[in-house]
């Protein structure tokens, strides 16, 4: 998926993110989402304001079941 951050401290970061149950921080197979090989728990994601760019449906419905809430500006 493509998401680009909001907050000013990111200074308009845009990437590749992934959202996976299968890593290590992923628990009882909660998803977590990596970004450059790290997780970024849902706390941290809502202060960095990310957007969704571009995701599949796949992933969208699991960043919904990881309790993340981001704005989604294209399907």
């Amino acid at each position: 998926m493509l998401l680009r951050a909001t907050s000013h401290l990111l200074d308009g970061w845009t990437g590749e993110a992934a959202i996976s149950t299968r890593h290590p921080a992923s628990t009882h197979g909660r998803p977590v989402l990596i970004i450059d090989g790290e997780p970024v728990g849902p706390i941290k994601a809502d202060w960095a304001g990310y957007e969704v760019l571009h995701a599949t449906a796949v992933e969208l419905e699991l960043l919904h079941r990881g309790d993340y809430h981001f704005d989604l500006m294209v399907s």
